[in-house]
Protein backbone atom coordinates (compact mmCIF):
# COMPACT_ATOMS: atom_id res chain seq x y z
CA UNK A 1 0.00 0.00 0.00
CA UNK A 2 1.48 3.33 -1.13
CA UNK A 3 0.49 6.55 0.93
CA UNK A 4 0.67 9.47 -0.98
CA UNK A 5 0.99 11.62 1.74
CA UNK A 6 3.23 11.88 5.01
CA UNK A 7 1.02 9.97 7.86
CA UNK A 8 3.48 12.30 10.22
CA UNK A 9 4.49 16.05 10.08
CA UNK A 10 6.11 18.59 12.13
CA UNK A 11 3.65 21.22 11.00
CA UNK A 12 -0.02 20.96 12.43
CA UNK A 13 -2.87 19.72 10.17
CA UNK A 14 -6.37 20.90 9.64
CA UNK A 15 -8.91 18.29 11.06
CA UNK A 16 -9.59 16.91 7.21
CA UNK A 17 -6.00 16.11 7.00
CA UNK A 18 -6.03 14.05 10.67
CA UNK A 19 -9.12 12.53 9.69
CA UNK A 20 -7.97 11.71 6.09
CA UNK A 21 -5.22 10.11 7.65
CA UNK A 22 -6.77 8.31 9.69
CA UNK A 23 -8.91 6.93 7.24
CA UNK A 24 -5.62 5.87 5.64
CA UNK A 25 -4.68 3.61 8.65
CA UNK A 26 -7.99 2.05 8.86
CA UNK A 27 -7.38 0.57 5.45
CA UNK A 28 -4.63 -0.62 5.83
CA UNK A 29 -5.30 -2.17 8.78
CA UNK A 30 -8.26 -3.72 7.01
CA UNK A 31 -6.28 -5.02 4.19
CA UNK A 32 -4.46 -6.79 7.21
CA UNK A 33 -6.99 -8.46 8.89
CA UNK A 34 -7.91 -9.79 5.05
CA UNK A 35 -4.16 -10.88 4.47
CA UNK A 36 -4.16 -12.60 7.84
CA UNK A 37 -1.45 -9.85 9.47
CA UNK A 38 -1.54 -8.28 12.69
CA UNK A 39 -3.34 -5.25 12.54
CA UNK A 40 -3.34 -3.54 16.25
CA UNK A 41 -0.76 -1.28 15.85
CA UNK A 42 -2.73 0.19 12.22
CA UNK A 43 -5.94 0.30 14.05
CA UNK A 44 -4.44 2.55 16.99
CA UNK A 45 -3.07 4.59 14.70
CA UNK A 46 -6.13 5.53 13.24
CA UNK A 47 -7.77 5.75 16.85
CA UNK A 48 -4.80 7.97 17.30
CA UNK A 49 -5.43 10.22 13.85
CA UNK A 50 -9.35 10.01 14.48
CA UNK A 51 -8.73 11.70 17.95
CA UNK A 52 -6.00 14.11 16.70
CA UNK A 53 -8.97 15.20 14.23
CA UNK A 54 -11.32 15.76 16.81
CA UNK A 55 -8.70 17.96 19.05
CA UNK A 56 -7.97 19.87 16.38
CA UNK A 57 -11.58 20.76 15.42
CA UNK A 58 -11.94 21.73 18.71
CA UNK A 59 -9.04 24.25 18.99
CA UNK A 60 -9.95 25.90 15.09
CA UNK A 61 -13.18 26.22 16.22
CA UNK A 62 -11.87 27.80 19.76
CA UNK A 63 -9.59 29.77 17.93
CA UNK A 64 -12.93 30.88 15.52
CA UNK A 65 -14.87 32.58 18.41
Amino acid sequence: MVMEESMTSEEPKTPAEYFRAGRAWLDAAENKIVEGQDSATLGMLAMASALLGICSQFIKEQEDD
